[in-house]
């Protein structure tokens, strides 16, 4: 391979690391001391799954709710474990991850976006 072929394989390479993000199938929901970690998956599926993962040294307690109000689950993890929960839902409903115990802001997931932060990192 010549010297202009490896820097443009080299240029494509780059380019596309660049552009790429995390994506996933579920919403995974990292929870750590400070802020909460959110990968959404790309597109609509009613029978979704939510997994949980608790970074910190504490128990976490919380729900999954409906921008309604309606409690879909509830969640209690152990320090450094994870939880997989599946969750109906409408095209229409919002849905949100509420920290109990220790408190947190509530955290809205999703559809579709980017990895996110909350709060976000400033």
């Amino acid at each position: 391979m010549d010297l202009k072929s490896f820097i443009f394989l080299l240029s494509i390479l780059t380019s596309l690391t660049i552009n790429s993000y995390e994506k996933s199938d579920a919403f995974v929901v990292k929870i750590f001391d400070d802020k909460v970690k959110v990968l959404s998956p790309t597109q609509f599926d009613p029978s979704l799954t939510v997994i949980i993962e608790n970074k910190t040294l504490v128990q976490i307690k919380g729900r999954i709710e409906t921008g309604r109000g309606e409690m879909l689950t509830h969640i209690a993890l152990e320090p450094g474990k994870s939880v997989s929960k599946s969750v109906k839902r409408l095209k229409s409903d919002k849905l949100f991850f509420i920290p109990l115990s220790p408190p947190f802001q509530k955290v809205e997931l999703k559809l579709g976006n980017r990895p996110y932060e909350i709060p976000p990192r400033q």
